[in-house]
């Protein structure tokens, strides 16, 4: 109780804002127990439970009950006389009475939360990403808690942690009085809309050759086969991560769980950009093939090839001025597209110009930097314009981008099995003479700094809900990469 109550004026105090990094809590968690007088007394992991519990108890009021799940842990059933069957998720409890899990389900399911007896599930996670939870009350042992750290702070997850005062994986305990404060937070506050599963269901509408047709003009009388390519690039491949950013970060900045059409139009402008962009980098760098089949110029030719790429960053400058974003967006937009532009063409002609060369690492995560970041840049500024929030977030959301940029284009080398003159791995094979493995090591070391160091930034961010979105949009794209 003296370290739960401490940890909550520590957050206070600090004014630490959810979520923080496994790290960040480590540090403070020892800072607080060194307040405390409790250093090297065991208390460690415990601490940084309670600093987390503490970081989301004002997040709750923001999330509906019914959508805060309680995760009961097996342990706590009669592990003698439970005859209780099981499924994929979880345990089925009989209501015998034999232990106090129907207790504990029924005052749940009387303040609407939904309740799963398991030790872990992997459909929690998933729950949390198409939206239907968003928020944990967790019972569980330490050693539970530890291994659920990971996917946790991955998924950003708002969740609150009851230790247990007795393990042993069987006729566990723990603080019943604990628990019954957590479950009673109030949800009386604005709700979040966190931006998740809405997003991706609609962009898997938005880019289907019936939904690009109505925006996208690339229908001329006597061309055949040039529509059915400039569809074919915006909708048949790739993962759509811009068009994400622009509706996610509108959505968190926003507090809208919906979005106006007028944000239809920009988001395919972006997706326009990047398609665009790989078009003409697969013919500069001569490659043969993407996403695992012919490249367009190899398909197609080059003259054609260059010309849907041509046409895409047309229409996506037409796009940008689309009668349904407001008027007064429009120059902003149009504007930051072409800075955007700008530096992707600058760091294509950086790796033409140290083609061939042994040049620093240094140049090579600054070629990185201009070719990768400009396009996730112009996602979260487009964001932000449409949120009418961009003068306020331009500095943080331009920071956030380089570092995440390096980071994306650092892992994509390291998954990159084939030799390649411009990758940093390549680069500093020739430049140590050193073997490919040595390279990707030293280089995996570097992504994880780069991936450490956008959270890093994430620490100025004051909003909640946007923190929430940037930690997920980070655990989504910049994977764990083991050598």
């Amino acid at each position: 109780m003296q370290i739960r109550d401490a940890a909550r004026l520590y957050v206070r105090d600090a004014n630490l804002i959810p979520p923080q990094t496994l790290e960040r809590l480590q540090f403070h968690a020892q800072r607080c127990l060194d307040e405390l007088l409790l250093s090297q007394c065991g208390f460690d992991d415990f601490t940084v439970i309670m600093l987390n519990n503490a970081l989301w108890e004002t997040c709750f009021s923001h999330i509906p009950k019914e959508q805060r799940l309680l995760l009961l842990p097996f342990c706590l059933r009669n592990y003698e006389q439970c005859e209780a069957p099981r499924d994929e998720l979880g345990l089925i409890c009989n209501q015998c009475g034999k232990c106090n899990i129907p207790n504990l389900s029924q005052h749940a399911d009387s303040l609407g939360m939904p309740v799963l007896v398991a030790e872990s599930s992997a459909m929690v996670a998933e729950w949390v990403q198409r939206g239907e939870i968003q928020a944990i009350v967790g019972v569980s042992c330490l050693d539970s808690l530890r291994k659920a750290w990971p996917s946790m702070f991955r998924h950003a997850i708002p969740g609150i942690a009851v230790p247990l005062t007795k393990d042993g994986c069987r006729d566990s305990e723990f603080d019943l009085s604990f628990l019954n404060d957590t479950l009673a937070l109030a949800d009386d506050a604005e709700p979040f809309a966190v931006p998740n599963a809405n997003i991706q269901q609609h962009i898997k509408t938005l880019f289907t050759k019936r939904e690009v047709e109505k925006y996208v003009r690339a229908s001329t009388p006597g061309l055949s086969a040039f529509p059915q390519e400039v569809e074919h690039a915006l909708c048949a491949h790739g993962k759509h991560y811009r068009p994400m950013i622009v509706f996610g970060t509108y959505c968190a900045l926003a507090n809208r769980a919906d979005f106006p059409d007028f944000l239809n139009p920009i988001a395919l402008a972006v997706e326009c950009f990047h398609k665009a962009s790989l078009i003409h980098d697969d013919i500069e760098d001569g490659d043969e093939t993407r996403y695992d089949e012919p490249t367009l110029h190899r398909r197609v030719g080059i003259p054609t090839a260059m010309n849907v790429g041509d046409f895409l960053i047309g229409e996506g400058y037409r796009l940008l001025g689309h009668p349904s974003i407001p008027g007064e967006l429009h120059a902003n937009l149009c504007a930051q597209a072409a800075q955007a532009h700008c530096e992707l063409s600058l760091g294509q002609a950086q790796e033409f110009e140290c083609s061939g060369k042994d040049i620093s690492l240094e140049q090579c995560l600054e070629t990185h930097r201009l070719k990768t970041a400009p396009a996730f840049r112009v996602a979260l500024f487009m964001g932000a314009i449409a949120a009418g929030k961009f003068a306020e977030y331009q500095p943080l959301f331009h920071e956030f981008a380089d570092l995440f940029g390096i980071a994306y284009q650092l892992q994509d080398d390291l998954e990159d099995p084939a030799e390649n003159p411009a990758s940093v791995v390549d680069s500093l094979m020739r430049q140590n003479n050193i073997s490919r493995n040595a390279a990707r090591a030293e280089i995996a070391t570097l992504y994880d700094t780069y991936r450490s160091k956008t959270y890093q930034v994430l620490e100025n961010v004051t909003d909640p809900l946007l923190k929430i979105y940037m930690y997920r949009l980070v655990g989504k794209v910049l994977k764990e990469v083991g050598i």
